[in-house]
């Protein structure tokens, strides 16, 4: 085999993600890559019913039909666009799986409005917006469709008097930072002078689980074609195939596709898989949100947990004290949403936040969030320097005298004092399975009960875990996205 043909559609990403694929095909195959352009029946039909008039498949099934045809030898996908039922004449292996999360991208013209209407043909992302009151500070946010590729969106909406936002994969916009100057820099500057005219808003999964497979380049081929089935076997990045697989197959039972409002994602962290899904069922209409461990959890339910009402739980009392540093034009990491004072976080250059409860407090007191590590903890899916408005150092705001090892500097705004009320100490003495929420309670709570250390322990997947896990094994340290998580499975 001499030559090979690489197949894609002609826009901007598509050639780039061309790009990524025929340097990965490289080296394992010596000869030469020719590569072939088309359009789509999604890049030529920009109706708002392109969907209803085409079917499933309207950015891929003209490919499709050239790799039947024998006219090409690969066609490059992105995963979420291939439909669900295909020909059985075809099969597909994918790249390793990049960032699966939405962006919000509002001009920032707009920013100021108390209104916004923000662009997308998507029913899920549609959905999303009404539930975006929680994390933008906008009294009323309203979707109008818009079609085109990425550099086209974005070119609609900077000129629009009407809209002023539009929903992007994030996956996209990396691909676009990290190669596009290598496919055309012409187009690279272009993309990167209009991306610059936006604020970045980063959705957490655990809420806006994307389309099924986002951020993820397939490559089809055709199923009897053994010499290039044995190159793509070489580079097919198997546990994000597997993920991709699991979405699709969860999306499949509701038929499948970019026209239901559904979005499935899974994400790994600690060796560990979460499935999070949010959508509507078009069968009962009905509204479902869910959160699926998929790792067996080591553990067995008690009648006892520590602390058993989070709302009656205190170990500490915080005092708050004033910010130890200016917070002008300063990326920063929140970790809590009480502050002594709050103007000076609208000062702040980017905000993300330690989890989405965070988020929405800070929202309430009318501030803009960027995004959020959404209870993973720092080491989760650091945020490119692209998505900030300044490229400085990121401060994590916490309590003053925090020793603890962090790749942050710290900024203090609160005193953190012992104080263990009545309630929390009969709780302690009794349970038999323990969650913490921070380091500094788990390390009060063993000086109190040192047998602790034998007993079954809980916490979520960041710092606590790293500095719980020095005295608590991991066969007796089990990993919660929440505190609402641990009781539903250590609970009777």
């Amino acid at each position: 085999m001499k030559n090979l043909i690489l197949s894609s559609r002609k826009s901007f990403l598509a050639r780039i993600q061309t790009r990524i694929a025929s340097e990965k095909i490289k080296k394992y195959f010596s000869g030469i890559i020719q590569f072939d352009y088309s359009n789509s029946l999604g890049d030529t039909d920009y109706s708002k019913k392109a969907w209803e008039n085409h079917g499933f498949g309207i950015f891929t099934n003209t490919l499709s039909k050239k790799l039947i045809n024998k006219e090409v030898d690969v066609v490059v996908h992105s995963f979420k666009d291939l439909p669900v039922k295909r020909s059985n004449k075809l099969s597909y292996m994918c790249l390793e799986r990049e960032d699966p999360r939405d962006v919000v991208l509002i001009k920032k013209t707009s920013l100021k409005k108390k209104k916004l209407v923000i662009a997308t043909s998507s029913p899920r992302r549609e959905y999303y917006l009404k539930l975006l009151k929680d994390f933008l500070p906008y009294q009323n946010l309203k979707s109008e469709p818009i079609r085109g590729n990425i550099q086209t969106r974005l070119e609609k909406i900077l000129i629009s008097n009407n809209q002023d936002g539009v929903f992007i994969a994030k996956a996209a916009i990396d691909r676009i930072f990290k190669y596009g100057g290598k496919v055309s820099l012409k187009e690279y500057k272009k993309f990167k002078f209009i991306f610059q005219k936006f604020e970045k808003i980063i959705l957490p999964l655990s809420e806006f689980p994307s389309a099924a497979a986002q951020g993820c380049i397939v490559l089809e081929f055709r199923k009897d074609d053994l010499k290039i089935k044995r190159i793509l076997n070489k580079i097919n990045h198997i546990s994000s195939l597997e993920d991709c697989l699991m979405e699709r197959k969860y999306l499949a039972k509701w038929g499948g596709g970019c026209a239901l409002d559904i979005g499935v994602t899974i994400e790994n962290f600690l060796d560990k898989k979460v499935l999070f899904t949010r959508g509507r069922d078009a069968h009962t209409k009905k509204y479902f949100k869910e959160k699926k461990y998929l790792n067996k959890i080591n553990t067995k339910k008690v009648q006892n947990v520590f602390p058993s009402k989070l709302s009656k739980y205190q170990m500490f009392k915080r005092e708050l004290n004033d910010f130890s540093k200016k917070l002008d034009n300063k990326n920063l990491l929140l970790t809590r949403g009480d502050y002594k004072e709050t103007k000076s976080l609208k000062n702040a250059s980017n905000i993300t936040t330690s989890g989405i409860s965070t988020w929405k407090k800070i929202n309430q007191k009318g501030i803009l969030v960027n995004s959020t590590l959404d209870g993973f903890g720092e080491d989760y899916r650091e945020i490119e320097d692209y998505y900030k408005s300044k490229k400085a150092p990121l401060f994590k705001l916490s309590y003053k005298g925090n020793s603890f090892k962090s790749k942050y500097s710290i900024i203090s705004h609160y005193s953190l004092v012992p104080s263990i009320n009545e309630f929390t100490v009969d709780s302690l003495f009794i349970s038999e399975s323990f969650y913490w929420m921070s380091f500094s309670a788990f390390n009060l709570a063993i000086q109190l009960r040192p047998d602790i250390l034998n007993k079954r322990n809980s916490c979520g997947p960041g710092q606590t875990y790293q500095q719980i896990s020095r005295f608590i094994s991991k066969e007796n340290l089990n990993i919660y996205l929440s505190y609402e998580d641990f009781k539903k499975y250590e609970l009777k």
